[in-house]
């Protein structure tokens, strides 16, 4: 909307309006300047207000709060006192007789403040002896472990015999959280039945501080009426000044009114004269008033008009011909709107067809009825290496090259084949295309014809797809669904092959320990048992194969591994290997089969690198990493390296060396599926380890392996005699196959251990609760994990562990890969052995269950 409709047309009354129009700029800028600082006046007064009564609210919380934390430390200690005088002074009472003596629950559970109160609870247990709730009484607090952190660590902080507190969440009845405070102090007299209670007072954080609460309140009435006071002030202060101004507004108004009435009458008597100018009279003319500008306008208008009076052409030819102009521009626009929708429709429909091609991912190639390329979109210019524009008038089998196969007949063009057929016609193989750089896809091809209204072939539309990595994948599939199968076979194969060394290894090192060392048949069972481990880890390697190689971890010393492996992995060849092992190597946790058979690949294809023969050095030393290193933490690792004088690794294949099944060898043959190095890569990652390699072509490679070391300071302890540790002490043994629990019984009784059997997992529950109940408890439980046709070990473990939730037990199985052989910890054992072991690995997993107690 113009201004100039809005102002009225005499010029006294638009001066008038402008006037009071320009007298609201002042009054605006007031207002906006008093909303302003008043604003910010009003925000500084009541900031100052609020920080100085905060200040003053901080320190005095605090010092409340201290003065109440002292009260709560004050009240347990004096609590505690008068509890270990009643104790001192009644030595014969047990937990149960203070439970039911009225006077020493009294004195127990007292009130403190408005809602504290006090209580006793096992000092060591953390269970809630007496309190003032007695449903609560006997529960343990670890049920609010999980649900309330804060306050399980002060009563397991107490747990060690010293004092404790803190503040905590508490979850009220109607599920709103208050904060608590607590102490607890140890009794420093025992029970007669051995018990040693802890007192604990606690209250609500909100009883230090009630009485700045209330005096907060009457400040905040305070700073609120200051508030309303200055407000009002200002609102004073402001309507004031704007009453003012408005009334001088109005007066300036006034007299510009008058001023412009007495100055406009010269403007309007030339207002009258245009209009009637406009109406086609020339001969007006206007009497000039006042002085100056407005004079010479009014002379300066008379001259214009009498000189159009004379120059003018008349009014009817005017109007005639601006009629037919009219007419020509309204046909001209027409004709131009019709053109300007074709051209749009015609632009729409082709960009419709270019994105709608570009969008294809098949490649698509239009020819006409001479097989002439016309269009190609962007697939088919990067399957063929041909742009829209070296394509357009070529022949179609220049651009579309495919190579003919022994059994494809010749000339398979689907063009000649289309244009010849009224139907699509489709290629009954995949066929090869090759582009112009001569890459090669596998694609599959449909055609079809285009047709005119008449019916009449106008050419043909070629669409073709890249199936390449699809044919990879069905192939990969294949192999991954054969490989399944066999793991799955090999699995099973592993499982009852450890449970039958088991027998062999037992009986060959309980042999061994029952003739002297200078027996020549001691010779020959170290021998066997030498085999009956290579055995072991060959069902190991089985096993990694099929269920993916988690590993069962054990404290190791690989200073005779690594020798143990590499020597037998090179036996038999003309390669030798040269050893650099320090002799205070680190241990680590690791899981022995699967170490192993990374040293075997390793030393295995640095071997076959060297079909002539060659050295292979073997370097093993310890790391202690200060920093990150590649993926690597900081840490202790032990680093292993095994160097060859080989062919070495082309560039190109070096980043792919960790893949499953690449491999430059023969596919099928003993020399391998490619599965060596992504197997190596494999148990090193589950070791928290890391694997590189680097390698020149012609002189040869070399693998670095980091092993994460274990710091085992603390942890061996003194020898005992194996006769002497199981004296007096009850195992359970159970286990499916008869002669693992034979042969598990005579270890057993050798070591001094009175030994029963079960035979599955509800046999050992059954005898477990008995022992219980008999008061005559098994010291130690060992579950075979996996029971065909019967509870396992897990199973059996969960119910034990309702029964005795401080069992000792230990799990073995033939399923070394097991997740729960992996965390046995997880599922409530204390250790685990797997099969197959020796007499001397079984003492060796007992004595460090009881030495951990």
């Amino acid at each position: 909307m113009k201004l100039s409709g809005f102002f009225p047309k005499r010029f006294g009354s638009r001066l008038f309006i402008m006037t009071i129009m320009a007298g609201f700029i002042p009054i605006a800028i007031f207002s906006v300047l008093i909303h302003t600082f008043s604003g910010r006046f009003e925000s500084n007064i009541q900031r100052a207000i609020e920080e100085g009564y905060k200040e003053e609210w901080t320190q005095s919380s605090a010092l409340l709060t201290r003065i109440g934390e002292t009260s709560i430390r004050q009240s347990a200690y004096g609590i505690a006192a008068q509890l270990d005088l009643t104790l001192q002074s009644h030595p014969y009472m047990t937990l149960g007789d203070l439970r039911r003596d009225s006077r020493f629950r009294s004195l127990a559970v007292q009130g403190i403040g408005d809602r504290g109160y006090t209580g006793l609870q096992d000092t060591h247990t953390g269970i809630i002896r007496f309190h003032r709730d007695r449903k609560v009484e006997n529960t343990s607090a670890r049920v609010f472990e999980t649900k309330l952190p804060a306050y399980w660590r002060i009563i397991n902080a107490s747990r060690s015999g010293k004092p404790s507190g803190g503040y905590f969440d508490w979850i009220e009845p109607d599920g709103t959280i208050s904060q608590k405070y607590m102490y607890i102090v140890p009794l420093s007299q025992r029970t007669a039945d051995g018990r040693q209670l802890s007192v604990f007072v606690t209250t609500y954080l909100d009883e230090f501080t009630k009485p700045l609460r209330e005096a907060r309140a009457i400040h905040q009435r305070t700073e609120r009426n200051l508030l309303v006071t200055t407000s009002r002030l200002l609102g004073s202060f402001r309507d004031n000044g704007l009453l003012f101004m408005g009334m001088g507004i109005l007066l300036v108004s006034f007299v510009a009114l008058a001023i412009g009435m007495y100055f406009s009458r010269g403007i309007s008597r030339l207002s009258e004269a245009t209009k009637k100018v406009n109406a086609g009279d020339f001969g007006v003319s206007v009497q000039p008033v006042l002085s100056g500008e407005i004079k010479t306008l009014m002379e300066d208008f008379n001259r214009m008009v009498a000189r159009l009076n004379e120059t003018t052409v008349s009014k009817e030819l005017l109007e005639e011909s601006e009629e037919r102009l009219l007419e020509a521009n309204t046909y001209l626009r027409r004709e131009i709107g019709v053109r300007s929708l074709a051209e749009k429709a015609l632009a729409a429909e082709k960009e419709r067809l270019a994105v709608t091609l570009r969008s294809i991912g098949d490649g698509v190639i239009t020819v006409d009825t001479g097989g002439k390329v016309i269009l190609i979109n962007r697939a088919a210019e990067a399957l063929t290496g041909h742009s829209q524009k070296e394509a357009e008038g070529r022949s179609f089998t220049e651009i579309f090259s495919v190579r003919k196969h022994s059994t494809e007949p010749a000339g398979n063009n689907p063009v000649d084949a289309i244009l010849k057929s009224t139907e699509t016609a489709s290629l009954s193989k995949p066929s090869t295309l090759v582009g112009r750089d001569g890459t090669e896809h596998l694609v599959a091809t449909t055609a079809s014809s285009i047709r005119g209204e008449d019916a009449t072939v106008m050419g043909a539309v070629i669409v073709f797809r890249d199936i390449t990595e699809q044919h990879r994948m069905e192939g990969e599939l294949l192999k991954a669904r054969k490989l399944e199968s066999v793991g799955t076979l090999a699995g099973g194969i592993a499982h009852d092959f450890n449970n039958l060394l088991a027998v062999i290894l037992g009986n060959i090192s309980f042999a061994r320990m029952l003739l002297d060392s200078d027996q020549k048949a001691v010779k020959r069972l170290d021998e066997a048992e030498k085999a009956t481990i290579r055995g072991k880890d060959l069902s190991y390697r089985l096993l990694t194969f099929a269920r993916g190689g988690a590993p069962v971890k054990r404290l190791t010393a690989l200073y005779d591994i690594i020798r143990d492996v590499a020597e037998l992995t090179v036996s038999g060849s003309s390669s030798r290997c040269v050893y650099e092992l320090p002799d205070d190597l680190y241990k680590a946790q690791t899981d022995e089969g699967q170490i192993r058979q990374v040293i075997h690949n390793l030393v295995m294809n640095a071997r076959e690198s060297m079909p002539d023969g060659g050295t292979i050095t073997i370097t093993a030393q310890n790391a202690d990493l200060l920093h990150p290193e590649g993926p690597l933490p900081p840490g202790k690792y032990i680093r292993l390296t095994v160097r060859d004088t080989g062919c070495g690794i082309p560039p190109e294949n070096l980043e792919r060396v960790f893949d499953p099944y690449f491999t430059t060898k023969e596919m099928g043959s003993e020399k391998g599926m490619g599965l060596g190095l992504a197997i190596c890569y494999s148990v090193v990652r589950n070791h928290n380890g890391y694997i590189s390699i680097s390698s020149e072509p012609g002189v040869g490679t070399t693998v670095c392996v980091y092993i994460e070391a274990e710091d085992t300071a603390g942890e061996t302890w003194p020898a005992r005699d194996a006769m002497q540790e199981g004296k007096g002490r009850k195992v359970l043994y159970m286990d499916d196959e008869e002669q693992v629990r034979d042969l598990a019984g005579q270890m057993l009784e050798h070591l001094g251990y009175d030994v029963e059997f079960a035979r599955d997992g509800a046999e050992a529950i059954d005898l477990f609760r008995k022992a219980v109940l008999s008061g005559s408890p098994y010291d130690l439980v060992v579950l075979d994990l996996t029971v065909p046709g019967g509870m396992g070990g897990r199973e059996a473990m969960e119910s034990i562990l309702a029964i005795n939730p401080m069992v000792r037990a230990v799990v073995s199985s033939g399923y070394v890969n097991d997740a729960i052989m992996q965390d046995y910890r997880k599922y409530g054992f204390s250790a685990v052995v797997a099969k197959p072991y020796s007499i001397e690995q079984f003492r060796k997993v007992i004595e460090s269950v009881f030495h951990r107690g």
